[in-house]
């Protein structure tokens, strides 16, 4: 019997998807192998397909801003990985970039308000944590782009191939760890990397404030029952 996601693993998969993007995209590079740009663009378009299909067996019957952005963004995924040019580029970046605007504000509206700590609960707050990241990642992408050399420490010029150094830049710098190691050098990149800072600590804050809440609440309801 084919298994379908539910209400109770939806964000598992999602989280799978996101992190094997991530690991795939890396260990590419690890191993100097070819083909990135291939190997991303199916990851991402795999992706954007897992969180629509996540979103839509939530709590949300149509997650129809998503569906529409992942439709153009896998489209644009196989056009590019054909014709192997850089003149799609902006337009991934920016189609990838509001598509995971859309679905952290879906995936915050099913984590917090649903009203109950589960399994899924937890990992919804995982997932929202890495789609923070990888949506300043494709916010630095983007400036890249357009004004090339605002982040030290890249190595190449698509931003296929760049994808795991700026997840790395980004998730260290929303944990406010910062190695140092890939610096950003312009007014606007040093913008996102401050406000990303502080969205990293603010999210814990609430997350945990928030979780708290949900199980008193839960506790109190139990015992006046």
């Amino acid at each position: 019997m084919k298994h379908k996601p539910t209400r109770e693993d939806n964000f598992i998969w999602l989280l799978a998807a996101l992190v094997l993007l991530l690991f795939l995209s890396a260990l590419f590079s690890q191993l100097g192998l070819k083909g990135a740009r291939l190997l991303v663009n199916a990851g991402m378009g795999f992706t954007v397909i897992t969180a629509v299909w996540s979103m839509h067996s939530a709590s949300f019957k149509w997650f129809s801003p998503g569906t529409l952005i992942a439709l153009v963004i896998v489209i644009l995924m196989i056009v590019d990985s054909s014709i192997e040019s850089d003149v799609l580029a902006p337009v991934q970046l920016v189609a990838t970039f509001l598509f995971l605007a859309v679905t952290i504000f879906f995936a915050w509206r099913e984590v917090m308000f649903t009203g109950d700590i589960t399994r899924n609960t937890i990992f919804g707050a995982i997932c929202i944590y890495m789609l923070i990241g990888l949506w300043f990642g494709f916010a630095y992408m983007i400036v890249e782009y357009f004004d090339p050399e605002s982040i030290s420490g890249l190595d190449s010029e698509l931003w296929q191939e760049n994808l795991h150094t700026i997840a790395y830049y980004s998730m260290v710098t929303l944990t406010t760890l910062g190695y140092g190691d890939i610096t950003p050098t312009s007014p606007l990149t040093r913008f996102l990397a401050y406000m990303e800072a502080a969205i990293g600590v603010f999210y814990t804050t609430v997350l945990v404030a928030s979780l708290i809440g949900l199980r008193l609440a839960g506790y109190t309801s139990t015992k006046q029952e």
